[in-house]
């Protein structure tokens, strides 16, 4: 048997993080060990399946591509999560976000998992980040860690940012201050070979046991950023799909959350005319 479905971006974070909280590394570490989730829109949607919980998604990102423009959400935004034993930590409001990822990542060790979503994929497996912070944000400060200790890199990533090659795109990105104009942020970059990347493809694979084929992508309407899967396999599996999708179709999509161009320090070549 076989299915055709589009997924929008927001059915597709959805869907994807309902399979990385099935992941059997993450169900053992939930319990045993911690489990570390950075900012981003994808991690949000991971976060409330892992932990059960509803999320003001928007406000989770700490970078953000919205309105066209590469940009920045608000100082006010939900901190990186770190699940210890099952339950999520009390931030320490009197340091800041990086202060407490820092005093996170000094006690991590190779049977923690750090759950971070990405700007772009190639069909490789290999995923590529963006790096708008001077000193590269949360993903800087926390690889080193993770790849000296061996600690598992979960990557939750749609196939809406799939790219031709995120080893070509890592060596055309010039860095924050290199570019002479830049509608929006101007950016650095990290190329990353070893995670374990989820995508759509992945996530159906674990949870329904289908195959699916990435046959197309792009929509107008609010479906922009979609994504077509022809998926295909045994009787039981299939339907196990069809009520998986039922459960992910009419997610509603992230709404826009972006520091206002007056706060910003870093000015790029285009002001959002409705701040």
């Amino acid at each position: 048997m076989n299915i055709l479905i589009s997924l929008t971006p927001s059915e597709s974070k959805r869907l994807i993080g309902i399979g990385v909280a099935q992941i059997p590394e993450v169900k053992a570490a939930l319990h045993e060990n911690k489990i570390l989730i950075s900012n981003g829109t994808t991690t949000a949607y991971v976060a409330e399946e892992i932990l059960g919980v509803h999320m003001d998604t928007e406000r989770f990102p700490c970078g953000v591509i919205t309105n066209g423009v590469q940009c920045q959400s608000p100082d006010s935004r939900i901190r990186s999560i770190l699940i210890h034993k099952g339950k999520a930590a009390q931030s320490d409001e009197n340091i800041s976000d990086y202060e407490e990822l820092e005093k996170w990542m000094a006690e991590f060790g190779p049977d923690d998992i750090y759950i971070k979503g990405a700007n772009a994929v190639d069909k490789e497996g290999n995923a590529g980040f963006l790096l708008a912070h001077p000193e590269g944000g949360n993903i800087m400060m926390a690889l080193p860690k993770i790849a000296a200790q061996g600690s598992l890199f979960i990557i939750p990533v749609g196939l809406e940012k799939m790219v031709a090659s995120v080893i070509d795109a890592g060596r055309a990105v010039k860095g924050i201050h290199n570019y002479d104009y830049s509608y929006g942020r101007g950016c650095g970059y990290i190329s990353v070979t070893n995670g374990m990347v989820i995508t759509e493809i992945e996530a159906i694979k674990m949870l329904t046991d289908t195959t699916a084929v990435h046959v197309a992508s792009g929509g107008v309407g609010g479906s922009e950023g979609s994504v077509t899967l022809s998926i295909s396999g045994e009787k039981e599996n299939v339907e196990k799909a069809v009520c998986l999708f039922n459960r992910v179709k009419g997610e509603e999509s992230v709404d826009t959350w972006k520091k206002k161009c007056g706060d910003c320090p870093y000015k790029c070549s285009y002001m959002y005319k409705k701040d």
